[in-house]
C-alpha cells in the first residue's frame, strides 16, 4: 500500500492531464480557411464573402432576386428585392422610379409627356401643346407643357427651360418661345399656326406666314415674312420661300445640318444656303450634277448677274403675279 505522502502527488498528476488533454468538439479552434460543414450542408466557398450574423443567419454580397413590374398606362416601373424574414416567409421590399414611356419618334427622344395636336390645342386646361425636340437637335414631337402663372403674349420676351427646343417656356396658349439665344435661353414668343396642316393660317399675326419648322408638320409657326435682298431675318435664319407656299418668302431656320452651297446637290427645298434656291438640274446650270437638283442663286431682274455658264436671270413670279415690292425677284437658270 502506498504511503500517505504519495497520494497528493497522484491526484495532482491526474488533474494536470485532464486540463491539458483533448478539448471537446465544440471547443476546438481552427486557424485554417477550411471549416467542416454540418451534416446535410456544404462548406462555404473559400472565395466567398459570406459572413455569419449574431443571430446565426448568413449574408452574402451575391446578387439577390429582384422583381420588376410595370404599369403600361402610367409608365411607372416598380422593383422589389425578395427577402426572407425570421419566420421564413418571403417578403418584397418595394421601390419605384419613373421611366420614359415608349411614345415612338426618333431614338433620341426623351420627353416623358403626352403627345398632342397643336392645331386643336387638346391638352388639359392647365397646359398647352407646344413643339419639343425631345433632346434631339430638331423638333420631333408636340408635348403638353404646363401653362405659366403669368403667360407672355405673342411678341413678348420669353424664357425656354433647359434648352432652346425643350418646348417648356412661359409663352401663352397657342404660342411658343422662338429665336432663342442658346446661352441665355431667352427669345420671343411666336404664335403657332391656326387652321389645319392642309390649310394653315397666320392671318392673325401681321407680316407673317406659316412655316413647318424642321419639317413633317411638327412645329407649325407663324414666322416673319421677308425680302431676299434685304437682311431682316434674325440670327440662324435666312430668307427663303416657304415649302407649302413657294410664292411667300419667310425667315426660315437654318437647321442643324450645314446648308448646300452654289451648284451643290440639295435634298430638300430649304436645303440651300441664303440667297440660293433648290432647282431641278435640267433647268438650273450645266455645273450641276446631271439628274440631281442643285442650288442656284436668286438674282435681281433690274441688275441681272448669274455665275453659271449660259445662265440668265429669269423672273421668279409669273407675269403680273408678284407681290408688291417683289417685282424684281429673279432666279438664275438655263433659258
Amino acid at each position: 500500500m502506498a504511503s500517505s505522502p504519495a497520494r497528493p502527488l497522484l491526484l495532482l498528476s491526474l488533474a494536470w492531464g485532464l486540463a491539458c488533454g483533448p478539448k471537446a468538439p465544440g471547443e476546438t479552434t481552427d486557424t485554417t480557411d477550411t471549416t467542416d460543414a454540418p451534416p446535410g450542408t456544404s462548406a462555404p466557398d473559400p472565395g466567398s464573402t459570406a459572413t455569419t450574423s449574431p443571430t446565426g443567419s448568413t449574408t452574402s454580397d451575391e446578387p439577390v432576386p429582384v422583381t420588376t413590374t410595370a404599369n403600361p398606362t402610367t409608365g411607372i416601373v416598380t422593383t422589389g428585392v425578395l427577402t426572407t424574414g425570421d419566420s421564413g416567409d418571403t417578403t418584397e421590399d418595394d421601390g419605384s422610379f419613373i421611366i420614359t414611356p415608349d411614345v415612338g419618334g426618333p431614338a433620341c427622344a426623351g420627353v416623358a409627356s403626352k403627345e398632342c395636336d397643336p392645331w386643336t390645342q387638346d391638352c388639359p386646361s392647365d397646359s398647352k401643346c407646344t413643339p419639343s425636340s425631345g433632346s434631339c437637335d430638331e423638333f420631333s414631337r408636340n408635348i403638353c407643357s404646363e401653362l405659366p402663372a403669368q403667360p407672355v403674349p405673342v411678341g413678348g420676351a420669353c424664357v425656354s427651360e433647359d434648352d432652346p427646343l425643350s418646348g417648356r417656356n412661359d409663352c401663352e396658349l397657342g404660342a411658343t418661345c422662338w429665336f432663342v439665344d442658346p446661352d441665355a435661353l431667352t427669345g420671343t414668343c411666336v404664335s403657332l399656326c391656326k387652321g389645319s396642316p392642309d390649310v394653315p393660317d397666320c392671318s392673325h399675326v401681321p407680316d407673317s406666314t406659316c412655316v413647318f419648322v424642321h419639317g413633317d408638320g411638327v412645329a407649325p409657326m407663324c414666322l416673319p415674312t421677308c425680302h431676299p435682298f434685304v437682311a431682316t431675318c434674325p440670327s440662324g435664319h435666312h430668307c427663303h420661300p416657304t415649302p407649302h407656299a413657294p410664292d411667300t418668302f419667310a425667315c426660315i431656320p437654318a437647321g442643324a445640318e450645314p446648308l448646300s452651297t452654289e451648284f451643290d446637290i440639295c435634298e430638300e427645298e430649304t436645303g440651300c444656303a441664303e440667297g440660293l434656291l433648290c432647282t431641278d438640274a435640267a433647268t438650273a446650270a450645266i455645273e450641276c450634277e446631271p439628274g440631281a437638283p442643285c442650288c442656284t442663286p436668286l438674282c435681281d431682274l433690274d441688275a441681272p448677274v448669274c455665275p453659271g455658264v449660259g445662265q440668265v436671270c429669269l423672273a421668279y413670279y409669273p407675269p403680273g403675279q408678284s407681290p408688291p415690292g417683289f417685282e424684281n425677284i429673279g432666279r438664275c437658270g438655263l433659258p
